[in-house]
């Protein structure tokens, strides 16, 4: 027998509950989960979740990268239906982790609508990652990889100037230009010509090593991974659309750098 047709009491909160405000509240959440990096799979069982905590049934969640559509029945029999477009996504485990948190506490406590979005507002306005941290990571990873490599000392600290180069312009380029394609490309380019003039300075020895450790900073491996992940779980076309889109960032990463050496290759 369809829940549908089942006799159910509604509750006063129910009765005086917007639904269309609710779903909006939820998707909110869905959405920022999908922007901090959440996997597709994590959104909509969150959104799920959510939806039934408030006795609403028939819940019907459709995502990919860019739209997200959810269709529910409310206790009362109206038919609720929202679309979201999301133009904008990255990687916050910090963010993620709190929004998490927020959708089980939603599920537990149940909200009223207005409180959701506080306590959505207290998630979304806590600090991100300092610039200083980004700078001291990315030293960290390119010094790293550059010992990996088998790199020199000069090339070691020649890796770590990179890295800072890199952490700046990541936070200069990607907030000026939306594109992820176009600011990669400029990203990868700028920090090519910087390790050629690491070694024509002198300060580094071997060029191939510092782009090497300073290029793994840039490739979209958590997209990549995160690609995998959806397709592994039956999200066919998310993990389709997230493997060619962490493709195309890495070609026009790899496409800076090539043009970086073509460029440098003359003066060394």
């Amino acid at each position: 027998m369809y829940e549908s047709i089942k006799e159910t009491t509604v509750k006063p909160i129910e009765q005086d509950m917007d639904y269309d405000k609710l779903l909006q509240a939820i998707l909110e959440i869905g959405e920022q989960m999908l922007i901090a990096g959440a996997e597709v799979s994590r959104v909509e069982d969150s959104i799920i979740r959510l939806c039934r905590s408030y006795s609403c049934y028939k819940v019907n969640v459709f995502i990919i990268t860019s739209n997200m559509q959810v269709t529910m029945i409310t206790p009362q029999g109206k038919i609720c239906t929202q679309i979201r477009r999301v133009d904008d996504y990255g990687v916050n485990f910090d963010r993620l982790d709190y929004l998490n948190d927020l959708s089980r506490r939603v599920c537990r406590e149940k909200y009223p609508v207005d409180q959701i979005y506080v306590e959505l507002e207290k998630v979304m306005s806590r600090p991100s990652g300092s610039l200083g941290r980004n700078i001291f990571a990315s030293i960290l990873v390119s010094a790293g990889f550059s010992v990996f490599f088998s790199g020199s000392f000069r090339d070691v600290i020649s890796s770590a100037i990179l890295g800072v180069i890199i952490s700046l312009l990541n936070n200069i380029v990607f907030k000026k230009e939306k594109n992820l394609f176009v600011s990669s490309f400029a990203v990868s380019f700028i920090s090519g010509v910087s390790a050629f003039v690491l070694v024509l300075t002198r300060i580094g020895s071997n060029v191939n090593i510092i782009m090497i450790a300073g290029i793994m900073i840039l490739i979209p491996g958590i997209a990549m991974t995160n690609s995998i992940r959806d397709m592994l779980t039956g999200d066919i076309a998310t993990g389709t659309l997230r493997l060619l889109n962490s493709v195309m960032i890495a070609i026009s990463i790899a496409s800076g750098f090539a043009l970086s050496i073509i460029l440098g290759g003359r003066f060394l």
